[in-house]
C-alpha cells in the first residue's frame, strides 16, 4: 500500500509548488488540508509526507493560512517547520504577528531550539522592544539552552532601534565579546555570524562611527574572527547603506596593517561610488582605482563604463583617459586583452565623450585606435557621426560616412545613415537628407526602416514641409514599412501643429484607427492639437467616443484636458473631466492636482470678497467648520504598539489552552487575503461647493497603458467619430 502511494507524493509536492508560485497559495493550502483529514487510508499522508509539503507551503510566505493548517494538523510538525513558521510570523511589520508567533511558541508539540529563540528575539529587535528580547533570552536557562552570541546580538539590535545606544555598547563591551571569548566551545561559525549581524544592524541604524570604532581597535581578535572576515563584513554592511566613502575608509585601514582586499569588494566600492550622489564620489573611485593598480585590481566592464562616463559629465577628460588607458593594459605578459576586447573599451569611451559635446576628442581617440592597431567596427564609426552630428557639423560627419563607403573604414549600415540624416534635418538641410535617403542609401543596397522615415518626419514637419511629408508616407507604403506609434504620432502632431486638421482627420480616419497601432502617444497628440487650436469640446467629444469605443487613454490625455480646461476658466468642464477619468479606472496623479490647485487659486484670487472656496493645503486649526480636506484617509489598521506591554498577557493567557484556532483572535480579518495586506485602501474626497460637485473613489488605479499598443477588438472604422468631432471644420 505504501508501495503504491509512492509514487504520487512527488506529483503532490511539485502541484503545491505550482500554486503557490503562481499565486494560489490558499488553494494549497486547501488541497493540503483535504488530504490530511480524509479518513481514508489511501490518502492519509505519514508524517515525513506530511511536513515535506508543509515546507513547500512555508516557501509561499503566507504565514497565517500555514498557522490555521498546522492548528488542525493531525501530525507532529518538525521543529524547522515550526521555526521557518516562527520567522515568517516575527518578520511581518504588524505586532499582533508578532504575539500570535509567541503564542506559536507556547504552544509548540516539540521542545524549542536555539533557533526558535532567535525567531521570536529577531521580531523583537525589529519591534524595539528590549524588555521583551531581555526576557527570552532569561527564558532560555529554563530550556537548559545557554544563550550564543547570536542571540545577544539581537538584544543589542533592539536597543539600538529603541535608540538606547548607551546600553546597546555597554552589552556588547561587557557581555558580547567575553562571551565569544569565554566559550571556547562555541561554533567559530556562530561567532562570525554574531559579528556580522552585529556590524549589519549598526549600519541599518546609522551608527557608522562605531563601526570605525570597531574597525580601529577590533576587539573581535579576542574572539577568532578573522581580520580579513571582519573587514569584509564592515565592507559589505556601509556598501549597502550606501556609505561607499566609509568603505573607503575601511580599505586605508585595511592598507595601514597590510591586509589585502578582495578585488570583488573593492570593485563594489568603486562601482559605488561612481553612482554615488554625494559630491567627490567619482573622483574618490578614480583614485581607488589608480591605487589598485599596484595589487593588480583591473574595473569590471561595467564599472569602467559607468566611472568613464560619470568623468566625461564633469569634464574631467584627463582622468577618464587614464582609465581608458590602465584598461588596456595586459596585467600580465599573456593577459593581453583581445582585439575584441579592445574595441569595446573604445567604444564605452566614445559614448563617454558625447556628454562633452566636442567632437574633435571622438576623432582623436579614433586616431589612436589606429595608433595602437585596433581597427573600429561600425559601433565605433556611428558614434562618431553622431558626435559631428550632435553639435550640427553635419558635413564633417559626410565626410567620415564617404571615408566608410570608401573602404577605409567598415562599411555603414542603416544606424549610419540615419545619423547623418538626423544631422542634415537639424541643420536645415532637407535636400541633402533626401539625396541620402532616396540616392545614397539605395546605392549602397540599404533599405531605410521605419527609425529612419520616423527621423525623416521628425525634421520635415520641424522646416515646415508638409507636402513633402505627406509624400514621404506614400513612399513608406510602397517599399512596405510598417508604420508604428511613433509614425502615427509624428504626422498627427506635425498636421495639427500646421493646422490642417482635416488631413489629420483623414489619416487617423483611414490609416491609425484601421492599423490599430495607437497608443497613448497618439491619443495625446490629438488632444494637444485640438486644444492648441481652441477645439476643447471637440477634444472632450473625442474622448468620451473613444471610451465607448473600448479605448481607454491614460492619465497624461485628461490632464492636457484639464489643463485646457483650467486656462479657459471651466470650472464645470475641469471636474468633469476629472470625474470621467475616474470613472474609467483612473486616479489623479500629481499634475492633475497640481492643476486643480492652480485652478482654485485663481478661482480665489477672483472671488475673494463673494465665497471661500476649499484649498488643498487645509489648516486643521481653521475655524472654519464648514470646509472639508480634500482627502480623506480611513487607516483601519491597528496601531503600533509596543509589544512588551502585551508580553505578560502572553504569558497570562498560555495556559488558558493548548491550541487556539487563528481565527479566534479579535485582531485579524476574517479573509486571508487580508492578512498579507499592509496598508488599506484610501478615500479620496473632492468637494467643490462652488459648483456642487463631490467626486470620491469608486475605482481601482489602473494602469497607463503609454507605452503599450491597444489590444482592444476594433468595432469598426471611426468616421463617424471622426466626423463628430472635426465636422465643424
Amino acid at each position: 500500500m505504501a508501495a503504491a502511494t509512492q509514487p504520487e507524493q512527488p506529483d503532490l509536492g511539485c502541484l503545491v509548488d505550482k500554486l503557490c508560485a503562481s499565486g494560489r497559495s490558499s488553494e494549497a493550502h486547501h488541497r493540503v488540508a483535504l488530504l490530511l483529514s480524509s479518513s481514508s487510508p489511501w490518502r492519509r499522508l505519514d508524517g515525513p509526507t506530511a511536513n515535506g509539503l508543509l515546507r513547500r507551503l512555508l516557501r509561499a510566505r503566507t504565514p497565517l493560512l500555514t498557522l490555521r493548517l498546522l492548528q488542525a494538523a493531525p501530525f507532529v510538525p518538525s521543529l524547522p517547520n515550526y521555526n521557518r513558521l516562527l520567522a515568517l510570523l516575527s518578520s511581518a511589520a504588524a505586532p499582533w504577528l508578532l504575539l500570535l508567533a509567541h503564542r506559536l511558541f507556547f504552544r509548540m508539540r516539540v521542545p524549542p531550539d536555539a533557533a526558535s529563540y532567535a525567531a521570536l528575539l529577531s521580531g523583537y529587535a525589529c519591534a524595539a522592544d528590549p524588555a521583551a528580547a531581555q526576557k527570552l533570552l532569561d527564558e532560555m536557562h529554563h530550556w537548559g539552552l545557554a544563550p550564543s552570541s547570536l542571540a545577544q546580538t539581537y538584544l543589542v539590535k533592539a536597543f539600538l532601534r529603541s535608540r538606547d545606544v548607551e546600553a546597546a555598547m555597554n552589552l556588547v563591551d561587557n557581555q558580547l565579546w567575553p562571551c565569544m571569548e569565554r566559550f571556547h566551545d562555541e561554533d567559530q561559525g556562530l561567532k562570525n555570524a554574531a559579528f556580522a549581524n552585529l556590524v549589519q544592524c549598526l549600519c541599518d541604524e546609522g551608527f557608522f562611527h562605531l563601526v570605525f570604532r570597531i574597525a580601529e581597535e577590533m576587539p573581535q581578535r579576542q574572539c577568532h574572527v578573522p581580520d580579513e572576515f571582519a573587514y569584509a563584513q564592515m565592507i559589505d554592511s556601509l556598501c549597502r547603506a550606501g556609505q561607499h566613502h566609509g568603505a573607503s575608509r575601511i580599505v586605508y585601514i585595511m592598507g595601514k596593517r597590510g591586509l589585502c582586499l578582495s578585488t570583488v569588494s573593492y570593485n563594489c566600492i568603486v562601482h559605488g561610488l561612481c553612482t554615488s550622489k554625494k559630491p567627490g564620489g567619482r573622483l574618490r573611485a578614480y583614485q581607488l582605482v589608480m591605487e589598485g593598480m599596484h595589487f593588480g585590481y583591473r574595473p569590471r566592464e561595467v564599472t569602467y563604463k559607468v566611472l568613464v562616463e560619470e568623468l566625461c559629465r564633469e569634464k574631467e577628460l584627463a582622468k577618464a583617459k587614464d582609465i581608458l588607458e590602465l584598461m588596456l593594459q595586459p596585467q600580465t605578459d599573456h593577459d593581453k586583452p583581445d582585439e575584441e576586447t579592445r574595441t569595446r573599451l573604445y567604444n564605452m569611451f566614445l559614448g563617454a565623450l558625447r556628454a562633452v559635446d566636442n567632437p574633435s576628442e571622438q576623432l582623436s581617440v579614433l586616431v589612436s585606435m589606429l595608433q595602437g592597431g585596433c581597427r573600429p567596427d561600425v559601433i565605433t564609426m556611428n558614434t562618431v557621426v553622431h558626435g559631428f552630428c550632435k553639435v550640427g557639423r553635419a558635413q564633417e560627419a559626410r565626410k567620415i560616412v564617404d571615408d566608410m563607403i570608401n573602404g577605409k573604414f567598415c562599411a555603414p549600415d542603416v544606424v549610419t545613415f540615419t545619423t547623418l540624416i538626423s544631422g542634415y534635418l537639424d541643420a536645415g538641410e532637407h535636400a541633402e537628407a533626401l539625396h541620402v535617403l532616396h540616392t545614397l542609401m539605395p546605392r549602397r543596397r540599404c533599405a531605410p526602416n521605419v527609425v529612419t522615415y520616423n527621423s525623416v518626419l521628425k525634421g520635415l514637419f520641424c522646416l515646415g514641409l508638409v507636402d513633402e511629408t505627406i509624400q514621404l508616407i506614400d513612399e513608406m507604403k510602397s517599399n512596405n514599412v510598417v508604420a508604428d506609434s511613433v509614425t502615427h504620432t509624428l504626422v498627427i502632431k506635425g498636421l495639427c501643429g500646421a493646422g490642417q486638421l482635416e488631413k489629420a482627420k483623414a489619416f487617423w480616419d483611414n490609416v491609425v484607427w484601421p492599423s490599430g497601432i495607437h497608443d497613448g502617444y497618439v491619443y495625446s497628440a490629438i488632444f494637444r492639437g485640438l486644444c492648441k487650436l481652441g477645439k476643447l469640446e471637440q477634444a472632450c467629444d473625442f474622448l468620451y467616443e473613444l471610451v465607448d469605443c473600448g479605448v481607454y487613454p491614460g492619465v497624461v490625455c485628461y490632464n492636457i484636458l484639464v489643463d485646457t480646461a483650467c486656462k479657459q476658466g471651466s470650472k464645470k468642464l475641469v471636474y468633469q473631466v476629472v470625474k470621467e477619468m475616474r470613472r474609467n479606472g483612473l486616479s489623479p496623479d500629481a499634475v492633475t492636482w497640481r492643476i486643480l490647485d492652480k485652478l482654485h487659486l485663481y478661482s480665489n484670487e477672483e472671488q475673494e470678497e463673494e465665497r471661500q472656496l476649499p484649498t488643498y493645503h487645509i489648516d486643521q486649526s481653521c475655524a472654519d467648520d464648514r470646509v472639508q480636506p480634500l482627502i480623506s484617509t480611513k487607516n483601519d489598521m491597528p496601531s503600533l504598539l509596543s509589544s512588551s506591554k502585551h508580553l505578560d498577557e502572553v504569558y497570562k493567557n498560555n495556559n488558558e489552552a493548548k491550541v487556539e484556532d487563528v481565527r479566534c483572535s479579535p485582531e485579524m480579518p476574517e479573509k486571508p487575503s487580508d492578512f498579507t495586506e499592509s496598508n488599506k485602501e484610501q478615500d479620496y474626497v473632492i468637494d467643490d461647493s462652488a459648483s456642487g460637485i463631490i467626486m470620491d473613489k469608486g475605482c481601482t488605479l489602473r494602469d497607463d497603458g503609454f507605452d503599450m499598443q491597444d489590444k482592444q477588438p476594433l468595432r469598426g472604422p471611426l468616421s463617424r467619430v471622426v466626423r463628430k468631432v472635426f465636422g465643424l471644420l
